[in-house]
């Protein structure tokens, strides 16, 4: 049994009615892809950094390959294997947390914007309505790239158990929305100024990953969206 881990974000609502247990398939592999990759862009601790240096997070991604609903390619270089946890830190604060004047590379959708606070008030509209709201234990602003692919790993498990077609249809929907007005829209951004600076081929093949996987799923999702809808018993006789 697949279920949904949090860590930006909380859960407001009490149960999850309508939910079933989604056990595996091409949602299930889309949810997990982006808990993976959330977890890729947390502040690094010891279990991260145990995670990224022995490959796992790489080995995770790669066994959702066959179950995606489209052919994908993750190309994620592995950690340099003489890095201590040090060095993995100090690298990830250089690129996108510390700075004269902000980091080079910030993980916050609202800096690539013209008006931040309008993006964050637009990200926390999406979490309410999904009855969700920032972590009390994780202090971190909405816009965090993590918390918003946390959010999609979050709405494409409800996808994935929902029970009825017509609740499947508007978590999709929700997907192809946020993916086009937050990060399908800055993560290039950020890939590309990422790309103009001598950055670990790990945090640069993590990042591409991610906006390649983004462009992917919306493209998906789109797809899905224009589909025509299955015939109903009603419809057919």
């Amino acid at each position: 049994m697949f279920g949904f881990s949090l860590v930006g974000l909380d859960i407001k609502e009490t149960g999850v009615d309508g939910l079933e247990e989604p056990q595996d398939g091409p949602e299930v592999a889309r949810s997990k892809c982006y808990a993976l990759l959330a977890s890729g862009y947390n502040v690094p601790g010891e279990e991260q950094f145990q995670q990224l240096s022995e490959g796992a997070l790489v080995a995770a991604l790669e066994e959702q390959r066959g179950e995606l609903p489209y052919e994908f390619d993750w190309a994620i270089e592995p950690m340099p294997a003489d890095w201590s946890r040090d060095e993995h830190e100090a690298e990830f604060l250089r690129l996108f947390e510390v700075g004269a004047g902000g980091p080079p590379c910030p993980l916050y959708g609202g800096v690539w914007s013209a008006d931040r606070m309008r993006a964050m008030e637009e990200v926390m509209r999406f979490y309410k309505y999904f009855g969700l709201k920032l972590s009390d234990e994780r202090r971190v602003p909405p816009d965090h790239l993590a918390t918003e692919l946390e959010f999609l790993h979050y709405l494409t498990f409800r996808q994935a158990a929902a029970s009825l077609a017509q609740m499947a249809a508007s978590y999709r929907r929700a997907q192809l929305d946020f993916i086009g007005r937050q990060p399908g829209r800055w993560v290039p951004k950020l890939k590309e100024r990422l790309d103009g600076l001598e950055a670990p081929a790990f945090f640069t093949s993590l990042v591409d990953a991610t906006a390649r996987f983004l462009v992917a799923d919306h493209k998906h999702l789109a797809e899905e969206a224009e589909a025509p809808a299955p015939a109903t018993a009603s419809a057919k006789q």
